[in-house]
């Protein structure tokens, strides 16, 4: 049985500015040139989660100058009939700095994102059964109602908590229901900072991310690297660790680490960045919902995420990611699987 990928999008429209450099504080500097695009990281997961071969449906909101934005996602092949349209509010805006390097600087304006409620969450979870997917990012409102609802629903919850806030462990936001967390470098060090007697400072990337492992339930916690590639710590099939009890307790030995170097992309050839997270996490989770649709085990078992399986995943979504760099925008930006696939065979991109 194929898996559904049902996405809480932020929807926005993205205004590219291309600058010699990212601005630095007080100072003014002039772009050499604006692209206007759709975007918002749950769309940007969303079509690269569609364009993976996922059965994806996308709930959110947006104000009537999105609709095209919503054509957009759904050209992709996402199910857009659960994307409101709000007369009382405009679509979200990112506006967003690129550098001749690639490299970018984003604020927000929330908009429409930001009227999202947990019936919308319910009405976009309806019709899901157990071992499907939830996949959000920190963009909208009622993240916090929408993971405690996949969760009592069966559904598997995938969180990339950006932007990270910064009381996400003292703030009663349900951790401990997410199944796999995916972190950049500077979210993880983010994260770390709030748990007492974890140093990142002191550490690897490793060291940090086991520790905090070990605080949470997750069945899986992922760090992408950038061009270091990225790192998943996979829990050992032998408890659910939703069911732990104070007599199981979490050690090292039931974490697995798997690894995965940046698929092969020259300096020279990345053109911007702005997409490529989002790229790599809807690929990386409509990969495992291939995965386990294909498993003889059961969706509900920590068999069906093992460490074969998320290896195979960030393997997939890493190429994809390389792929987006070497393009302008972000949903312009993300590829399709054919060329996905192809660039996995190769080994080669051309452009």
């Amino acid at each position: 049985m194929k898996h559904t990928v049902v996405s809480l999008a932020s929807i926005n429209i993205d205004e590219v500015y291309r600058v010699p450099h990212v601005v630095r504080p007080g100072e003014t500097v002039s772009s050499v040139g604006l692209q206007r695009s759709a975007g918002g990281k749950g769309a940007n997961a969303s079509v690269a989660a569609a364009r993976a071969g996922a059965r994806v449906r996308v709930a959110g909101k947006i104000g009537s100058d999105g609709r095209w934005v919503r054509d957009v996602i759904a050209s992709a092949g996402a199910d857009v009939s659960q994307v409101a349209v709000l007369d009382d509010a405009a679509t979200g805006r990112a506006v967003i700095q690129v550098d001749p390097s690639g490299e970018n600087a984003i604020f927000l304006f929330p908009g429409a994102n930001h009227r999202v409620a947990l019936s919308d969450v319910k009405a976009a979870l309806a019709e899901c059964s157990a071992g499907d997917w939830l996949m959000l990012t920190n963009e909208t409102t009622a993240v916090a109602e929408a993971i405690s609802h996949a969760h009592s629903c069966g559904v598997q919850v995938l969180w990339n908590p950006a932007p990270m806030p910064a009381d996400l462990v003292s703030s009663g936001m349900p951790v401990e229901l997410v199944d796999v967390l995916v972190l950049n470098e500077s979210e993880l060090h983010a994260l770390a900072c709030q748990f007492g007697g974890v140093d990142a400072a002191k550490g690897s990337n490793v060291d940090t991310a086991r520790q905090i492992m070990r605080r949470l339930d997750a069945r899986v916690l992922i760090v992408t690297l950038g061009r270091a590639g990225s790192i998943g710590l996979v829990r050992r099939a032998t408890a659910n660790p939703h069911e732990l009890t104070e007599a199981h307790t979490t050690s090292s030995a039931d974490i697995v680490l798997v690894s995965v170097e940046c698929a092969p992309v020259a300096a020279e050839q990345v053109r911007d960045t702005t997409a490529a997270g989002d790229t790599w996490v809807g690929y990386f989770v409509a990969e495992l919902a291939r995965l386990q649709s294909s498993s003889p085990e059961s969706v509900g078992a920590l068999a069906a995420l093992t460490p074969a399986v998320v290896k195979q995943a960030m393997r997939v979504a890493s190429y994809a990611s390389a792929i987006a760099v070497t393009r302008e925008g972000a949903i312009p930006s993300i590829p399709e699987r054919a060329e996905v696939d192809g660039f996995l065979q190769s080994q080669t991109l051309r452009l």
